[in-house]
């Protein structure tokens, strides 16, 4: 293409088509969408800027022009179609990857809870069984104290009372003193 200054571009430019060797490099951004190489889906063939483009031949008027144009915004809309399904789809896997691990994570922490659960129930039984046990056994060694403290009370004292009657009574016979 002739560029002149600031005049307007002719329809007959417009239609000539550029051999190879004057055409100017190729500045289309390259993005993902565009020039994906990889695949992170299984089986999905993913389609490139350069599809089979047919070869381009003369143009004779504007219909034509805007009929390749059109054709080529179809086939753009078409990948990009296809691009956004295909990250569709992998985003839906990912998130069903994520929703998975998640579900037996917490599976995991409720089988850990329940088992931390029924270690407590079993240690607070343990600890009621010591207490009562204990309680038992200081009942057992208070009611003994006792039982043991009462016999010895009434046996002292009735030892002592007889010891004393008869000290009196020695004392008494000793000095000669009537018992009256």
């Amino acid at each position: 293409m002739k560029k002149r200054g600031k005049s307007k571009v002719t329809v007959a430019e417009l239609l000539i088509t550029p051999s190879p060797r004057s055409s100017p490099p190729d500045n289309s951004p390259k993005t993902a969408i565009f020039t994906r190489t990889a695949s992170t889906s299984k089986n999905v063939k993913r389609a490139t800027a350069g599809t089979k483009s047919q070869p381009l031949k003369a143009l004779s008027n504007i219909s034509e022009l805007k009929d390749l144009a059109s054709s080529r915004v179809d086939e753009l809309k078409r990948q990009i179609d296809r691009s956004h399904s295909e990250i569709l789809k992998d985003l839906e896997a990912s998130q069903s990857r994520l929703h998975k691990r998640f579900k037996m994570q917490s599976q995991t922490c409720q089988q850990i809870m329940d088992e931390a659960d029924k270690e407590h129930k079993k240690v607070s039984e343990r600890i009621t069984e010591s207490r009562e046990a204990m309680k038992a056994s200081y009942e057992e060694f208070i009611a003994d104290a006792q039982a043991s403290a009462s016999r010895a009370c009434k046996t002292s004292i009735a030892d002592l009372s007889q010891s004393f009657d008869k000290s009196i009574v020695s004392l008494r016979n000793r000095f000669g003193i009537s018992s009256t």
